[in-house]
């Protein structure tokens, strides 16, 4: 099926939102139904984006019409509502985490199979330009091997509770994303974590690999007027790149630098929107029926890690 005949069921408002702006620009706003159970968010986005609104989400899940549902809800009931999608014939994609435990993801992934669909799942750091560039650097060998790799992110609280108990899933599992995709499963995994006031904790976990060492830190005890932070040093074995990007209420400050023995260099950093580039690759992959880099294989990968790290900084 081409793109522009495409139909797409979205279910949530929040980053239902953002992500219908997103699908209204590749396959018009007539092509898009937001389901929602907040009417005043319903209507602010229907008169924003002028697609079609629903607060019954059968509207979405049994209209043989649509292609595709982008399952935008809170966590806890991802299940439910991409094995809905599944059964209704519905091809998926899920915000991440896929979900929050390793049954649930193994059970979605055995549905998809069993119903001859795909699900896609929400891993947009592989599109976040400054992490490319650690995986393109990586394939073409230009600085030989990768030997080690911090990942730093940063919250004040805005995203809910990020305790000890959610940080793994909700926050650092960016980062894991990104690492399994580099590197695949580590060898052995070492962490350790505190909370601070309720809802607000910090981690920090290393990951062993054959010839590499990873080092995650994440936090989301900053201060409120504390910029959104992420950030990575990687150091291989002809040079060094390091990353941050400050992410303030008015303002961002971005930083891509390499550094080699024959000097310094500024990297330029595209300005493209990775979730915009996720959500066309979801719709390439349905168009063209090709393997896909958000594949429900990767997102337990990535879970597994996090919840292992969970488990150990909770058990100590």
């Amino acid at each position: 099926m081409k793109i522009e005949d495409m139909k797409v069921g979205i279910l949530g408002t929040g980053f239902g939102g953002t992500h219908a702006k997103i699908y209204s620009k590749i396959i018009g706003a007539d092509s898009i139904t937001v389901f929602g159970r907040n009417k005043d968010e319903l209507k602010k986005i229907e008169n924003e984006l002028h697609v079609h609104v629903t607060t019954n989400i059968d509207d979405i899940l049994s209209d043989k019409d649509i292609n595709l549902v982008d399952v935008c809800l809170p966590i806890t009931l991802h299940k439910k509502y991409v094995l809905d999608a599944l059964k209704n014939g519905k091809d998926v994609f899920c915000e991440t985490p896929i979900t929050l435990n390793l049954e649930d993801a193994i059970d979605i992934k055995e549905a998809a199979k069993k119903y001859g669909k795909k699900v896609f799942v929400d891993l947009f750091i592989k599109f976040e330009p400054a992490y490319e560039y650690i995986y393109s650097t990586i394939q073409n060998n230009s600085l030989g091997k990768l030997k080690s790799l911090n990942l730093r992110r940063k919250t004040p609280p805005i995203w809910g509770s990020l305790e000890l108990t959610t940080i793994t899933t909700n926050l650092m599992i960016h980062e894991f994303d990104f690492v399994t995709w580099l590197l695949g499963s580590p060898n052995n995994i070492m962490a350790d974590g505190i909370n601070s006031k309720e809802g607000q904790s910090n981690v920090s976990a290393i990951l062993g690999y054959d010839d590499t060492i990873v080092e995650v830190q994440s936090s989301s005890m900053l201060p409120d007027y504390y910029p959104f932070t992420t950030a990575y040093e990687a150091l291989f074995e002809n040079g060094t790149i390091e990353y941050f990007e400050k992410c303030y209420k008015n303002r961002e400050e971005c930083y891509l630098h390499l550094f080699t023995n024959k000097g310094e260099e500024e990297l330029d950093l595209s300005k493209k929107n990775c979730f915009e580039e996720a959500i066309k690759h979801v719709l390439n992959c349905c168009e063209r029926n090709i393997p896909t880099k958000l594949s429900i294989d990767d997102a337990i990968a990535s879970l597994k890690i996090a919840l292992q790290i969970k488990n150990i900084i909770l058990n100590q």
